[in-house]
């Protein structure tokens, strides 16, 4: 059910007259106005070490978050980590740094703890490399180099311990082709091409084990509202029904029951063309069907929501303010709190303790330098 404030007061004045027409006016009305409704709220807790967007986030298994790369602003990437202790509510710089400075890569946890870190851009084009974080030395090491050039590429982990990596921009074009990471030998595998080239797509991991991949851009301007799905009991890509709309810089959660939930992104006109709307792709039919819309447009939001153990989804990033999705009723409810800027490419991890951190991302900036990320961070709570 969604809830709104009126825009508009009644106030009912009623006014007595004596049987000597001297006028007495009765008290006004006590008039209320609705409480808008809420479902949680965020709070601000301490700063990153460094102002970022374009990192990644990525739970260990110990419940601390490593915090890695992003950028300031154009041109003034990292190649350090914070982590996050949700103990304390703090941040500490980890004791080593990535062999390169990266903004727009991936970071996958493995099924032994440690976390693979692939591609994004470091310079003047997106990078081959990838390296390893293992969270029992806090140390970076890398290992060998992908196939391609990737940003803006995807990377989930499959169910044989293997990581798909599909898709993104390689410097020139974007691509269709896929390779799997095997962590057993730390080797990279080109295993075929997707049914279309997609970059800043989404990827979700299906209650069977399958990869559903959604939207993304094919080229420069050109918009896709395709989707398909890849099977790992034989590494094939096949297309299924498409969205609504056509959508990149979106994300994507699976719901309880195994539905997933796509959400904002853009259309060729990127920031003068953002998506408050969402739909929902359900596995048993292989369609998409619409949704309500969100409280706020959102895009650049890769990362930037969870579920929740109650089912419901929390979405933190790429607008003013956050929301949670309700699948019983389909319906997007706003958090208590706001932030002073919309971050996009923020991310938004799911804690043990089923808190939610926001981090970093950037606003609108200026049209002299550009955006700026912020050092901010806040917690999500019921």
């Amino acid at each position: 059910m969604r809830y709104q404030l009126c825009l508009g007061t009644i106030l009912t004045i009623f006014i007595g007259f004596t049987t000597n027409c001297s006028a007495q006016k009765k008290s006004a009305d006590v008039v209320t106005f609705p409480k808008i409704q809420t479902y949680g709220k965020i709070t601000e807790i301490s700063k990153l070490s460094e102002a970022r967007a374009a990192h990644t986030a990525t739970r260990l298994k110990d419940g601390k978050i490593l915090i890695a790369g992003g950028m300031e602003r154009n041109d003034v990437f990292f190649d350090d980590a914070d982590i996050f202790d949700p103990k304390t509510n703090g941040f500490a710089k980890a004791r080593s740094k990535m062999s390169v400075k990266r903004v727009s890569h991936t970071a996958t946890l493995l099924p032994d703890g440690k976390v693979l870190i692939v591609g994004g851009w470091a310079s003047n084009l997106p990078e081959m490399s990838a390296e390893i974080y293992d969270p029992q030395t806090e140390t970076f090491s890398t290992v060998g180099n992908t196939n391609r050039r990737r940003s803006g590429h995807t990377a989930t982990l499959l169910r044989n311990g293997r990581v798909l990596i599909t898709g993104g921009f390689d410097g020139r074009e974007n691509l269709s082709e896929a390779e799997i990471f095997n962590p057993q030998n730390n080797s990279f595998t080109l295993i075929g091409k997707m049914k279309s080239a997609r970059a800043v797509h989404a990827a979700t991991e299906l209650a069977d084990g399958r990869i559903l991949l959604t939207g993304g851009a094919f080229v420069r301007g050109q918009i896709l509202s395709s989707a398909e799905i890849f099977n790992p009991k034989d590494n094939s890509f096949s297309f299924t029904k498409a969205m609504n709309s056509v959508r990149y810089k979106h994300d994507s959660v699976r719901l309880s029951d195994n539905r997933v939930l796509i959400f904002g992104g853009s259309d060729n006109r990127d920031w003068n063309g953002q998506y408050k709307s969402a739909e929902i792709f359900d596995p048993k039919t292989n369609e998409f069907a619409q949704s309500s819309d969100m409280n706020f447009a959102r895009f650049k939001i890769e990362g930037a929501a969870v579920l929740l153990k109650d089912g419901k989804v929390f979405i933190g990033g790429g607008g003013e303010g956050a929301e949670v999705f309700d699948p019983k009723t389909n319906s997007f409810t706003k958090t208590e709190g706001k932030f002073s800027e919309p971050l996009y490419y923020a991310t938004v991890t799911l804690l043990d303790d089923e808190r939610a951190l926001i981090v970093g991302g950037y606003g609108r900036g200026t049209r002299e330098i550009g955006p700026v990320s912020t050092n901010r961070a806040w917690i999500f709570q019921l």
